[in-house]
Parts: structure tokens; C-alpha cells; sequence
């Protein structure tokens, strides 16, 4: 016997998983709970790592951004655009990085906050609506003897019935509102499983990394972005070569600089920017910008 009570005791200490490790409004339980939101949290390790990579490369040097998180490519294919910068146009980039990573765990700790305040709110309404539910209950044992021996009418009884369901209802209504909220902070506070997407999913979401960063540029210039499919070895497919360059590719050289201009024929007038390579999913594309 006591061993099952010692091993009770030890199951009841150790989280389920995709569980929380607490669950109250307590300053210990938030920052619990805020550190491993933050530890897992997608956005948050992008922006490391882009803090990270623009402190090593002072924005200066060409980055392949084959293996890189959608928003270290953004960045990556913004300075690949505008070329280097200057000094205090990089700080200035870089204060804006980790001003973003600041306002992201802001935005955290608020979100962790408001979830355990509300769930606290639901769980105090259940337990007043269970000491009247409770009180309620007993009112209706009694009168219900009355009406069992004649009397008290079925009309003198049906508002108490009607209430005694009514806190019944309030007190599922307000647990179900706070296994809601629980489950939403296991979402934030939970590392997410990564999703397979199809190479148009994946081609998606590369323009829409890549116009985030060209919004975040502040630049009047049109994007123009083309996005072109690539094979595992990083080479773009014949097909999609021809969408640009209709004569193929023999008045290129052999490489592509990162921000060359080419025009799209030996003879032509129209021009294209390369960008560079980005992967999404485990899918290659390979960037231009038309001008």
C-alpha cells in the first residue's frame, strides 16, 4: 500500500506530456511558463540567429541562404538586394532585429499572462457557481419531499429546477472555458511540429518572407520578385529558366553575382536582378527581381 501511495505521488509530480508544467497565476509559474514559450518559440530562434549572423558578417559579405530560417533569408536577401551598407545603417538594422526580439517576448509574456489571469477568472466563477449549485441542490432535496407529498405544485417547483440547471450549465461552461485556455497556453508554451507543405505551400511562403523583409526596407521600388523552381543540386529547372531568359542562358556567365543585372536576351533591353538561392521545406528556388 505504500508503495502504491509513493508512486501515486510520483506520477502526480511528473507533467503529462503536452501538458504544462504549472498552471496558476503565480510570478513563478508565469516566468516558468514564459521561459519555455520563449525557448521554443519559432520567431524567437530565427531572430537569434539572424542577430547572430549579422554580427559575425557586418551585413558586408554574400551569405548562401540555401540553409537558413525563413526570416534570416528575408534579412539575407534584403541586404543581397541593397547591397552592404553603411556602418550605421547596419547598427541601425541590427537595433531594429532585437528591438523586434524584445517586443516578440514582450508580446509572449502578455499573451502567457492574460491566458492564466482568464483561466483564474474561469476557475473562481466555476467554484462560486459550485457553492451555489451546492446550496441550491439542498433547497431542492427539500422542497422536493413537499412536492412528493402533494404540497407543492409543479409550477412552484419548476423555477428552482430551472436555476439548479442553470448553475449547472454556468459551471460546465466556465471549466470548458478554462480547459480552452489551457490548451491554448500548451500551444504557445509547446514546441509546434513541423509541417510537410508541397513545393507551392513552400514557394508561398518564401515570397511572403521575402516581401515582409522588402516592406521592413522602407523602399519605394517595386519588388518585382520571380521566383523560379530548382532541382536538389540548387540548378533551376530548364522550364522555369525559359520564363526569363527565352533564348536560354549562353550570354550569361557561368555564375551569377548576388545584385548582377543581365538582360534576358543576348540583345535585349529587358533586365533581371539575381538575388540568390533560398530552401523552404526541402524545396530549392532560386530568386530574380524583374526591373
Amino acid at each position: 500500500m505504500l508503495l502504491f501511495l509513493l508512486m501515486l505521488t510520483t506520477a502526480i509530480q511528473i507533467p503529462a506530456q503536452n501538458d504544462l508544467p504549472c498552471f496558476d497565476t503565480s510570478e513563478k509559474c508565469a516566468e516558468t511558463l514564459t521561459a519555455q514559450a520563449i525557448a521554443n518559440s519559432a520567431e524567437i530562434k530565427v531572430l537569434d540567429q539572424t542577430i547572430k549572423l549579422a554580427r559575425r558578417k557586418g551585413w558586408t559579405q554574400y551569405i548562401d541562404v540555401s540553409a537558413i530560417d525563413p526570416l534570416t533569408l528575408s534579412v539575407q536577401i534584403l541586404r543581397n538586394i541593397f547591397g552592404g551598407g553603411e556602418r550605421q545603417t547596419r547598427k541601425l538594422q541590427l537595433a531594429q532585429i532585437n528591438l523586434r526580439r524584445t517586443e516578440t517576448v514582450l508580446r509572449i509574456r502578455a499573451e502567457i499572462n492574460d491566458l492564466l489571469l482568464n483561466a483564474e477568472n474561469a476557475e473562481r466563477k466555476k467554484l462560486q457557481t459550485q457553492t451555489l449549485f451546492d446550496a441550491q441542490s439542498s433547497l431542492v432535496a427539500v422542497l422536493e419531499i413537499s412536492y412528493q407529498s402533494g404540497e407543492l405544485s409543479t409550477e412552484r417547483m419548476m423555477p428552482v429546477w430551472e436555476k439548479l440547471d442553470f448553475y449547472r450549465i454556468e459551471i460546465e461552461r466556465a471549466a470548458t472555458e478554462r480547459e480552452t485556455l489551457r490548451k491554448n497556453l500548451i500551444a504557445l508554451v509547446e514546441p509546434q511540429p513541423v509541417i510537410e507543405l508541397t513545393r507551392e505551400n513552400a514557394r508561398a511562403q518564401v515570397i511572403e518572407d521575402v516581401l515582409s523583409a522588402w516592406k521592413l526596407s522602407g523602399t519605394s521600388e517595386e519588388l518585382n520578385l520571380i521566383v523560379l523552381d530548382a532541382d536538389e543540386k540548387k540548378q533551376v529547372f530548364k522550364s522555369e529558366l525559359l520564363k526569363i531568359f527565352p533564348e536560354g542562358v549562353k550570354h550569361l556567365p557561368d555564375e551569377l553575382q548576388p545584385r548582377g543585372v543581365y538582360t534576358t536576351t543576348k540583345k535585349g533591353l529587358r533586365k533581371v536582378q539575381y538575388i540568390g538561392k533560398a530552401e523552404r521545406f526541402g524545396f530549392n528556388f532560386v530568386l530574380f527581381r524583374s526591373l
